[in-house]
């Protein structure tokens, strides 16, 4: 007789539109319902429409969702005790948290029990409490999957996670479902920079601002588009003003359809001071754009190799000594690097490849008793 699917019980923060949601809804729709048996719970609300495309994907494959409605640090108590009783009710074979609220929870809710323990890290995280917590959380997991080289250095030096509790899985995009620029010369717009993120010090967009606002002064046919909202947008539209470029850099807010934006565009700009894997620069590569980036985590292993061309530092941005003057002057090169951005997804970074990853991992976690973290995986 076959064996019956394992139950999967993904726990993470929310699942409004963001790159880790977005993972955590690809990981539970793409795994193999006929092995695995996935239940999601969220700890916020649910997102209100139009930002419920997450929810929607889950719901349409039937996946059981639970939002445990979480606003605040007060309502987090309670949240452990419903936690703990889902666990009860649903019984499941593994434990799988995403993001460092619901990593936390998740280790709260299981201290005692007998159940194998997951926790993804998908960010450095900032400030010493978060890492203090997140270090104590990580203790008790069977494994901590980490989303990069970069997360991984961080979770061993700084949360001082035993390394053979650590494995890399890259973040992974469906290719087949983007259909990349065409290279065409604009028609009734500008030639474009594009950035897609939320407004945030992470993001650092008021370097980006600086470094844009030195390029465009003298690129009258280019502009730069920021799609994204969030608490920086007071700080980030006055340092618009004070550089006199509202008509080239134009902040229009969060959309629903970015990959139309990407696809009409010339080059993606990234300059954010952390991240994990920028799921952002991913989807830019897919859709075969060159790229700009700072040299934070996970951008190594996505510019390897002749595409490290396309990475630069905060001062090169500033003083200008980067590859975006070449790129706003060469069409030929921005289909260049652009086909070969999208060959390395391809390649490297597909959905396909990342469900795999999981399965393997999973499999190789079940096949072992609870707290059995200490053995590698081959």
């Amino acid at each position: 007789m076959p064996q019956a699917p394992k139950r999967i019980l993904i726990v993470t923060t929310e699942l409004g539109v963001g790159g880790a949601e977005r993972c955590v809804a690809n990981v539970a729709c793409g795994l193999d319902p006929t092995r695995y048996a996935v239940h999601v719970v969220a700890l916020a609300p649910p997102p209100e429409a139009p930002r419920d495309a997450l929810v929607r994907q889950l719901e349409d494959v039937q996946i059981p969702l639970t939002f445990l409605g979480c606003q605040s640090k007060w309502q987090f108590l309670p949240a452990i005790s419903q936690l703990k009783r889902i666990i009860r009710e649903t019984k499941p074979d593994v434990i799988w948290s995403f993001l460092f609220h619901a990593n936390f929870l998740a280790a709260m809710a299981t201290r005692g029990m007998d159940i194998r323990r997951l926790q993804s890290l998908r960010v450095i995280e900032q400030g010493s409490w978060r890492r203090k917590f997140q270090s104590w959380a990580a203790k008790g997991a069977d494994r901590v999957l980490c989303v990069s080289e970069g997360v991984r250095a961080f979770a061993a030096t700084k949360l001082r996670v035993p390394q053979d509790k650590l494995l890399v899985i890259p973040n992974g995009i469906d290719v087949e479902a983007i259909q990349p620029t065409t290279y065409a010369e604009p028609v009734d717009r500008k030639h474009r920079l594009i950035a897609v993120g939320r407004l945030d010090p992470q993001k650092d967009y008021l370097t980006m601002i600086d470094a844009a606002a030195r390029v465009l002064g003298s690129q009258e046919n280019w502009e730069l588009v920021i799609i994204g909202d969030g608490p920086q947008r007071q700080p980030i539209e006055a340092a618009i003003s004070r550089h006199h470029a509202a008509e080239s850099i134009r902040l229009i807010g969060w959309q629903a359809d970015v990959s139309t934006w990407l696809r009409s565009a010339e080059i993606y700009l990234l300059t954010s001071r952390w991240e994990g894997m920028p799921n952002a620069l991913i989807e830019a590569m897919a859709h075969g754009l060159p790229v700009i980036s700072t040299d934070v985590e996970g951008v190594a292993q996505l510019l390897s190799g002749e595409l490290a061309v396309q990475v630069a530092s905060t001062g090169q941005l500033l003083s200008g000594q980067t590859l975006l003057n070449d790129l706003i002057a060469d069409p030929a090169l921005r289909k260049e690097l652009g086909q070969a951005n999208r060959q390395q997804i391809e390649a490297h970074f597909s959905l396909r490849q990342m469900v795999q990853s999981y399965e393997t991992m999973l499999n190789d976690v079940l096949s072992r008793p609870p707290g059995n973290a200490s053995i590698p995986i081959r």
